[in-house]
């Protein structure tokens, strides 16, 4: 998942932030994933601007999936 995660933050530069955290490293990623309730990994969420919530996906995911979800959240006004 990071090459496609690496290509969409080049893609998105500017107009999204991408975070790349590890589940076990014992810090930062670690509670994120135990704060978020997150089941397995990967893990691909997509927060709004306010911080809400609007995508979140387990697995191998395709970069057309994510970019859709990037780009609903991005064309959202609210």
């Amino acid at each position: 998942m990071t090459p496609i995660v690496h290509g969409l933050s080049e893609e998105y530069d500017g107009r999204a932030t991408f975070r790349l955290l590890d589940a076990r490293d014992g810090a930062d990623g670690q509670r994120a994933f135990e704060a978020l309730t997150l089941n397995g990994h990967p893990a691909m969420l997509v927060f709004d601007a306010s911080g809400r919530e609007t995508y979140r996906a387990f697995g191998v995911i395709a970069a057309d999936a994510l970019r859709a979800a990037l780009d609903a959240v991005l064309a959202d006004p609210s």
